[in-house]
Parts: C-alpha cells; structure tokens; sequence
C-alpha cells in the first residue's frame, strides 16, 4: 500500500504539473521552473557538503556527507530530457548516496539540449569518466548512476566502455532510463493516462531537440543499440504506470541473453523517478535503500 503522501504529491503533479509541461515550448522556463523546484521542495541530509570543480575541462560538483571513508566516487548523471536539470535539481539524493556509502559523488554540468545537441553531453560525460581515471582514480574504484536522460547516458557510456575494451566502472545503476529515442516500446502509448509526469504524445518534439533523425539508432543516444559484449553489475528501476517502464525491460532483456549481471526493481505505484522526493515518503526512502544495498553488494566481503 502506498503512504499518503506519495498518493498526494502523484495526485498534484498529475493535476498541475503535467498539465503545466504540456503546455511549455521554451525549455528555458523548464529549467527555471526545475530549479525553483529543488530549491522549495528538496530536502537536503544533514552536513551535506557542496564544491563546484572542473574535470576534463567540464564544470562538475562534488558531493559529500560527513566524513569520506572510501577512496571510491559515484559520477552520477541527472535527469531532464536533455533539455533540463543540473547537479543542483538532484543533490540532495546525490548528498544522501554519497554518505550512506561513505564516498564523494561528482555530477558533471554537461551541456543541454537544444542548445548543445547530441552528441554533446555524452562527450561531457564520457569526458568526466576519462578525467576520474586520469586522476590516479581506477576504473573499479567508479560507480556510475543516472536517472531518466541520465540513465540513458549512464548506459550510452558503459556501451562505448564495451565497444572501445576500455576498463569498466565496478557497477552501475539507471532509474528509469531512456534507452531507444525512437520511443517504439508499448508502455509510451500503453501509459500515457497512467504517466503521473512525463508528456508521451511530446516525446518526439522534446527528443528532437536532442538528436536528429539520422542519430535516434546512435549507440551514445540509445544505447539499446550498444552491442555491450561487457557490462558491469548494474541495477535499474522503474515504475509500472510510467511510459518508459518498456526502456527499462527491453534492456534488462538485452543484457540478461548476453548474460549480464542485472537486477531490476519495478515500483508498482510510484512515478517517474519518485527518488528524488527523499523525505517527503517513505517509497523514496526505499528506492534509494534499494540502490545503497546494491552498490554495497558490489563491494568485497571485507570492503563494506
């Protein structure tokens, strides 16, 4: 059964902000809008720690909690469309991972759509996963996570890791990716009515600001195209009335006939990356439980 307070933050976005993104054509009032957001209603952990940075000429903020126990990093990839969001839309979450699992976590700004096309931010983002390394930072020392479009480009980047041999991060995680731009899967037309936030008859004008015709079958765009001959541990959620519900089962399907190691956890009645309302319900709490309890789980028996 789902708390109260989920049951009424779904029945406001529903009522009002999704009426209220159908309507937006300019994404720079989305982005403010976004960031107006996180600042009035995200709720920050205690002693959470802030520092902008550069790595691999990128703009980045780091991310910690208390004190930093472990040499490991998350690079975390935010969510929105491609058009939208910044490190600030999802620190706090960021904040509250880092000092569960005792690391600094970086999340790079990369640039945004339509503004800086494809394939612009997984340049930045590959960018910042290459500059760790230059550091003196090992690969296995890396966790990678991203949530909608920062999913996408967490897979985009573990599918070029594959394809170039180059050493793989230790796990990964994706929260409700974005896998294939051409939106062909059942779940975008299935639940659309369901959908608490995301506009599905907007996925291909919104997605059309980010690639062009000639690139939605890119491997770094929709990386179910990647041929990921390797992968790491990896870890992916969704929600069962969200229209990218199918994204995430057609690459758990990928990778499981390849023989990966993937786990998949589905929300029966939550939204579209309802983790990043820490604080406000307790299904939030357990979402991020979920993905603590993973990247634990990755770790040697002596090593937690």
């Amino acid at each position: 059964m789902n708390s109260l307070r989920l049951w009424a933050y779904s029945a406001f976005t529903r009522a009002v902000i999704k009426p209220w993104l159908r309507r937006q054509a300019d994404p720079a009032h989305v982005r403010a809008a976004f960031e107006a957001h996180a600042k009035r209603m995200h709720l920050h952990p205690p002693f959470a720690i802030y520092r902008n940075g550069t790595i691999g000429d990128v703009p980045v903020l780091w991310v910690s909690r208390n004190a930093v126990k472990r040499d490991d990093v998350l690079l975390y990839f935010h969510g929105g469309a491609f058009v939208a969001g910044s490190p600030d839309t999802h620190k706090h979450m960021i904040a509250d991972l880092a000092g569960r699992l005792g690391i600094e976590a970086v999340m790079p700004r990369y640039r945004l759509a339509p503004e800086n096309p494809f394939p612009a931010a997984f340049e930045d983002c590959f960018a910042v996963y290459r500059g760790l390394l230059d550091r003196g930072l090992r690969a296995d020392q890396i966790v990678l996570g991203g949530d909608s479009a920062g999913g996408a480009l967490t897979l985009a980047l573990l599918g070029h890791l594959s394809e170039t041999g180059e050493d793989l991060p230790q796990s990964a995680f994706a929260l409700s990716p974005v896998v294939d731009m051409s939106a062909r899967f059942d779940s975008m037309t299935q639940n659309a009515k369901s959908e608490v936030l995301l506009i599905a008859e907007r996925f291909d004008e919104i997605g059309a600001m980010y690639v062009d015709a000639d690139n939605l079958s890119h491997p770094h765009a929709s990386p179910l195209h990647a041929d990921f001959k390797r992968c790491p541990p990896l870890l992916l959620h969704h929600c069962e009335g969200e229209v990218l519900r199918d994204d995430t089962l057609a690459m758990q399907q990928k990778l499981v006939a390849l023989g990966h190691d993937v786990l998949v956890r589905s929300f029966p009645n939550a939204f579209h990356v309802f983790h990043i309302m820490r604080g406000h319900f307790p299904e939030a709490r357990a979402g991020l439980d979920d993905v603590v309890a993973f990247i634990k789980g990755q770790r040697t028996p002596n090593d937690n």
